[in-house]
Order: C-alpha cells, then sequence, then structure tokens
C-alpha cells in the first residue's frame, strides 16, 4: 500500500519542451551544443512556452499532484551580471498556473542550461566562479519561490558527470594536457560544492531538497570475482554523490581511488566544511535500465546517448535499452538499505516511436513496461522501502536528450517529427486513461 500523499506526475526539461528560443530574453544555453545534427535541435521544443496552460489541463485531467520541470538558466541570466526579469516572469505565471491546478511544482534548478557564455569565458562547471554565479542566481529563485514551492532538486542526474562521454552538458570541454578523469572530479567536486551551498539555503528558506542521481544497476557479468570488484565500481559512481546527499562527505574508497590514480581535483581550504551542508531531506533517482559488467571493460558510456552492454536475460528497447522492472526493485532496495532515508522515483518511462494511425496511438508497449515498473516499486515498498514517489519521463512527448522527436515518451502524442513541425496538437494515447487509473487509484489498479 503506498502513502496516501504519495507523489504521482510527470517530469520534463525546458530546453525539450518549452521552444520560445529567442523570446523573453533567452540566451544560446550548453545543451544546443550537445545536438549532433542527426535528429532536430532545441530551438522549437513542443512549443510549451506558449501552450503549457493547456498541457497542464491534461495533466490535471490525469490527476496529476506533482511535475517537475527545470528552470532554464539561459532564460533567467543573459549575460554574467545580467538577470532577466521577462524569464523570471514567465516562471511566476507557469508556476502559479500549477498550483492553480493542484500540482505540486517541483523545479530543478539546473538541467543542462547553462548559457554558453559561461562555458565560453569560464569552461563552465570546471570552474569556480561559475559555481559562485550558480549559487547567487539560485538563492534569487529560491527567495522568488520559496513561499509557493516546496520541494527542489538542485543537480539533475549529477552523477551524469562521472559517465565516459563529452561534458558539455556541464559547459566542461577537457583542455590540452588535461587528464580527462581529472576533469571530471573536478567537475563533480565544484558541482557537490554548488550543491552543498544551495541546499543549506533552501533549508533556511523551509524547502525540502531532494538529492538526485541517475541508477543504471549494474550485474557482474560472470560469478567471477573481478566482475563484482567492477560492478561495485560501477556502482561507485552513483553512490559518491548519494553519500553527500546523505552523509556529508565522499565515500572513503572514491577518494582513496582518486588519489592512487592521481586524479584529485583542486579542493580549497574549508570544501569538506561545505559538503557537510550537502545533506538533503530524501533521495530522488532517475531509473531506466540496467547494464552488466565484465572487469576491465566500460559497461556504459554516453557519446552521443546512453550505450550499455546487452543482457542476454532481459529484452531491449528499440533504442538499445534493457527493459528490467526488477532492476527497480533492487535499486530502491539497496538504496534504502544503504542510506535509509525517503526516496522518490523522479524519472522512468518507455521511448519508442510511436505511430499516430486513423488518429489514435495503441501504446501498450508502454502500459506494459511502466506497469511492471510501478508492480516492482510496490513490492519494494512492502519490503520496507520508504518510497514516496513516481514521477514519468516526458508525460507529454517531448524532444530525446540528444534532440530526437521519434524517441516519445508520453501519454500525449504531440504532432510533430524531427524536421517538419506540423501543427504540434495535443492527441491522448492508449496509456493516458491507463496512468490515470493508476493515479486515481493510488498505484491499486495497474
Amino acid at each position: 500500500m503506498l502513502r496516501k500523499d504519495f507523489l504521482w506526475g510527470g517530469a520534463v526539461t525546458a530546453h525539450q519542451s518549452e521552444g520560445g528560443y529567442t523570446e523573453g530574453g533567452k540566451v544560446p544555453a550548453v545543451c544546443d551544443l550537445t545536438v549532433t545534427g542527426k535528429f532536430s535541435d532545441f530551438k522549437n521544443g513542443i512549443d510549451a512556452y506558449h501552450r503549457y496552460k493547456e498541457d497542464f489541463d491534461l495533466y490535471k485531467e490525469l490527476g496529476f499532484n506533482a511535475y517537475r520541470f527545470s528552470l532554464d538558466w539561459s532564460r533567467l541570466m543573459s549575460d554574467e551580471n545580467t538577470y532577466n526579469e521577462e524569464g523570471f516572469a514567465f516562471y511566476d505565471e507557469f508556476i502559479d498556473e500549477l498550483i492553480k491546478r493542484g500540482i505540486e511544482p517541483i523545479p530543478t534548478l539546473y538541467h543542462f542550461e547553462m548559457p554558453v557564455f559561461l562555458y565560453e569565458k569560464y569552461n563552465g562547471f570546471a570552474s569556480r566562479k561559475v559555481v559562485d554565479l550558480f549559487v547567487e542566481l539560485c538563492k534569487k529563485i529560491v527567495d522568488r519561490y520559496c513561499h509557493k514551492v516546496k520541494y527542489w532538486i538542485i543537480f539533475n542526474e549529477q552523477n551524469g558527470i562521472l559517465q565516459k562521454g563529452p561534458k558539455m552538458f556541464f559547459g566542461a570541454v577537457c583542455l590540452e594536457g588535461e587528464n580527462p578523469i581529472t576533469l571530471d572530479h573536478q567537475i563533480m567536486h565544484h558541482t557537490l560544492i554548488a550543491h552543498s551551498l544551495i541546499n543549506e539555503y533552501i533549508h533556511q528558506k523551509g524547502g525540502y531538497v531532494l538529492g538526485m542521481a541517475t541508477i543504471v544497476q549494474s550485474y557482474p557479468e560472470t560469478c567471477h570475482p573481478l566482475d563484482t570488484l567492477e560492478s561495485m565500481k560501477a556502482q561507485s559512481e552513483a553512490f559518491v554523490f548519494l553519500d553527500i546527499f546523505a552523509r556529508g562527505h565522499y565515500n572513503s574508497y572514491f577518494l582513496a581511488n582518486m588519489k592512487q590514480e592521481g586524479t584529485m581535483p583542486v579542493i580549497e581550504e574549508g570544501d569538506f566544511e561545505i559538503l557537510k551542508k550537502g545533506k538533503t531531506d530524501a533521495l530522488a533517482i532517475s531509473y531506466y535500465m540496467s547494464t552488466i559488467s565484465h572487469y576491465g571493460e566500460d559497461s556504459l558510456t554516453n557519446v552521443e546517448d546512453v550505450v550499455i552492454k546487452k543482457n542476454p536475460y532481459l529484452e531491449m528497447s528499440e533504442f538499445g535499452w534493457t527493459i528490467d522492472p526488477i532492476g527497480l526493485r533492487i535499486t530502491l532496495r539497496q538504496l534504502y538499505d544503504r542510506y535509509e532515508m525517503p526516496i522518490y522515483i523522479v524519472e522512468n518511462g518507455y521511448g519508442y516511436d510511436d505511430q499516430l494511425v486513423d488518429g489514435v496511438i495503441n501504446d501498450d508497449y508502454r502500459i506494459d513496461y511502466m506497469r511492471k515498473h510501478i508492480e516492482e516499486m510496490k513490492k519494494a515498498v512492502e519490503e520496507g522501502v520508504d518510497c514516496r514517489g513516481y514521477l514519468s519521463w516526458g508525460p507529454i512527448d517531448i524532444l530525446s536528450s540528444r534532440a530526437q522527436m521519434k524517441k516519445r515518451y508520453g501519454f500525449v502524442y504531440v504532432n510533430r517529427d524531427n524536421d517538419d513541425l506540423k501543427d504540434m496538437r495535443r492527441i491522448k494515447k492508449k496509456s493516458f486513461e491507463w496512468y490515470k487509473n493508476v493515479i486515481s487509484s493510488n498505484g491499486e489498479v495497474l
């Protein structure tokens, strides 16, 4: 049985949904620099900048009591020393419209939307200066919305910093002669310092913080002990962040490993005291898949998209992601055993190239995927895990993280393709009524 105050809803980012690329004082963001040219770009999104009230009406019909979104940094700061009042005014109304519909706003303060000028001038979060600028911005945001917003997420999928691949989502590139692993650790440290300072400020204002990581459950490929060690190493990329959120310090394994490898970041005097301020009220995870670990091999890379090793015991989606609902239950138990903190699932869902046939989208595959994941979440709760929320990723179709429109997650179809914007009409899929019944029954009817 789930809690009566369980949070049901969905999650999006600004840059994948809003559009309004040249409106309201917005400037280019680092996520724009990650576009490969294979699909589309983030300039139009699904035009949520103009249509969000229409979308919120659909969320109210679904029964949402929570909605996660990002506050686009590149819409709020048009120059290093200039805050954009027009951008703030947009989010004033955006948040008010959610509250008006009985939907709890859950802002994410950083979801890969740093203004490009901070990358060009400072190399993004590789610089301590950008930490200072981000903290000051977030203080202004918190001051403005603390009387309307209870739940806050500071960084989206912060442990993605350590995944093998480029770091432009955090506004940084590896400079000539620089060790890329050391760069990863420097960005990690700087974002954790930023997290801790902002976390402290939100708590001073009475807010409730969810410390977020993406979890890709990693199983040893064989029963060889070295494969188990490799699996533990893969999991440690999440634990190093979750340990700050739960304990306020780096875990001993990761700290020792950085010292042994010679990849320690620059840590300023007083930083360890700042990290003690990083303890959050709860943990938040995104979960989509699992992978397998073999000693000496990469179990996951994230260059142009997430690529994992195939598990022979599990099916894969058309986009090459493992379908592993039991992995969610394992993850919830593992994290609760380790931290004994409330956990919110703030992203989960099934990406598919949905087809509109005679005005109808029969997405039974999505219903099956989500039903099985919610079932396993409920089993974890029965086994003692304090899980307090489930937010689906992209409840309305949005562009993927690599600007692909054909990788759809929503209960609502948006009538546009990669190249053809069409009319962006919203069309309910079969899964819409299914998720509506799930929410109205508090997860009892699946």
